[in-house]
């Protein structure tokens, strides 16, 4: 390896464009596409690269084999098949061998380890961040300050290793391992690595590993925003690799208020890389505030943040109470049944067809003989590939309803109803996508919004650690403010346990 340039880029500097750039230079250099390696965790980083080299470069999905995830190579060079992967029934089978509830599909996030908040889940994911930290799996029970003795989760992950021998089965993590004892792997002229802060122990070792044979490597990341210690990640590792450094040097996100309070907030942080960086000429506003009720969101968007997702309740509460229009989840309105349910009803009363999959979700919501006759909810023997109006599923598909949608549909509680009439009055319920955001910070890192919410308040548990580790509460809040484009405003704390933003 001859040469590695790190691009530091904080929050709205373009890390990620940078990179395309500089990857579509080095294409018209006369470098093979078929030997980059373009590696981000975020799929829509890698669907924009693969989107913009094909189009540009008249290229195929062959030429750019190695624009993936790091799981995703593993898996590829592995020649691995879905039948070897620890997930879905495998995970079922052993929580039933175990005696333990585990999520009956094993997900995969940014980081590749397993999510869910069952027994089961939290066990798994002790386990996987032990290994793919490479650390003491003691240590990261202490770490985590898991519920469970140190006894069940010996127990469980010395059965997780017997049971995947057995089987012959490997997990994300297992990938790493064993592509790091793989005789040949690919060998690159160019590596690009995105949001390097985030990649733990293990997955260091495979970019190094792909770096060997390459004449040029870009790695970009902002240490400030490394949020994912706790899930493995190693940012002292991005730190401490040499090379050019270049720190991008405008923000297009964020207005002049808070580019202040970002550096004063990064200041804090002890371990991290020097940056000197600008912003947009727009002045921005910073507003405290003593409860979210003082906060009219009836028009624009808006994101409200959070520590901890209980702390999410009120605002939950309160938009419904006003009607707007929002999700907790992501794309979680769009998937929403009894929206769904609402829309089908509205149409077909509108002497409008419905989808197979629209219909589904409305059945879903309506009584047995009531809404519709026994023996119809289930949907059992029904063509699934036409579009069905009322006549229609009033003469073959067992369909009673009749009247308002909020007399017909089952489960919905009066602040729900309330909620629906004024989104059907304002036609946001038409709409896919929400205008007001509710999540953790760590759920939404990466997003932005004019208008942003963070609320002050933290649990005991991360008042402690902020008290003996505070980087990483540093570098949370740090994340929080910076998704704001226009108007930060700071929800004072209701309890003693609280970060000082300001």
């Amino acid at each position: 390896m001859s040469e590695t340039i790190k691009i530091f880029g904080s929050p709205g500097t373009g890390k990620t464009t940078t990179l395309l750039n500089i990857l579509e230079e080095k294409i018209k250099e006369g470098y093979e596409p078929s030997k980059i390696g373009f590696f981000s965790f975020t799929r829509r980083a890698l669907k924009e690269a693969r989107r913009r080299v094909v189009h540009k470069f008249n290229l195929s999905d062959d030429d750019i084999d190695y624009f993936r995830t790091i799981h995703s190579l593993c898996y590829r060079t592995l020649s691995i098949n879905s039948g070897q992967v620890f997930k879905g029934e495998r995970v079922k089978e052993f929580s039933e061998l175990v005696r333990v509830e585990m999520s009956s599909v094993s997900e995969e996030d940014t980081s590749g380890l397993s999510v869910g908040s069952k027994k089961g889940d939290l066990l798994l994911f002790c386990d996987e961040v032990a290994r793919s930290s490479e650390r003491d799996l003691k240590e990261i029970w202490k770490e985590l300050e898991c519920d469970h003795s140190f006894e069940e989760q010996h127990y469980f992950s010395l059965a997780l290793k017997n049971f995947k021998r057995e089987k012959k089965l490997l997990d994300f993590t297992d990938m790493l391992d064993a592509f790091l004892e793989e005789e040949y792997i690919p060998k690159l002229d160019i590596v690009f690595v995105d949001e390097a802060q985030d990649l733990t122990t293990k997955q260091w070792k495979v970019i190094e590993r792909l770096s060997e044979s390459c004449k040029i490597r870009y790695i970009a990341g902002d240490d400030d925003q490394a949020i994912y210690k706790w899930a493995g990640a190693d940012v002292k590792k991005f730190l401490s690799i040499k090379g050019n450094v270049e720190v991008l040097p405008v923000s297009y996100r964020l207005p002049k208020k808070i580019h202040g309070l970002a550096n004063q907030i990064s200041n804090r942080i002890s371990l991290r890389q020097s940056k000197e960086w600008s912003c947009r000429d727009e002045e921005g506003t910073i507003t405290e505030i003593q409860s979210i009720e003082d906060i009219d969101m009836s028009k624009g968007n808006w994101l409200i943040l959070a520590r901890s997702g209980y702390q999410l309740n009120k605002a939950e509460s309160y938009c419904k109470r006003m009607g707007w229009f929002y999700e907790k989840g992501y794309n979680e309105f769009r998937a929403n049944k009894y929206v769904i349910a609402i829309r089908s009803w509205i149409a077909l009363n509108n002497q409008e067809k419905i989808s197979y999959d629209e219909l589904k979700k409305l059945y879903s919501c309506l009584r047995t003989n009531v809404g519709v006759k026994r023996g119809f909810k289930g949907l059992k023997n029904i063509e699934t590939d036409i579009d069905f109006d009322i006549e229609y599923l009033r003469e073959n598909v067992g369909l009673l309803a009749e009247g308002e949608w909020q007399d017909i549909l089952e489960g919905l509680d009066p602040e729900d109803i309330l909620m629906f009439e004024s989104l059907v009055k304002s036609k946001d319920i038409f709409k896919n996508k929400a205008r007001i955001r509710l999540s953790t910070i760590h759920g939404m890192k990466g997003g932005e919004s004019e208008n942003v919410v963070v609320m002050s308040d933290i649990s005991y548990k991360t008042w402690r650690k902020l008290n003996t580790e505070p980087d990483d509460e540093h570098r949370v809040f740090y994340v929080a403010i910076t998704r704001a484009k226009k108007n930060l405003f700071i929800l004072q704390p209701e309890t003693k346990y609280s970060y000082d933003i300001r």
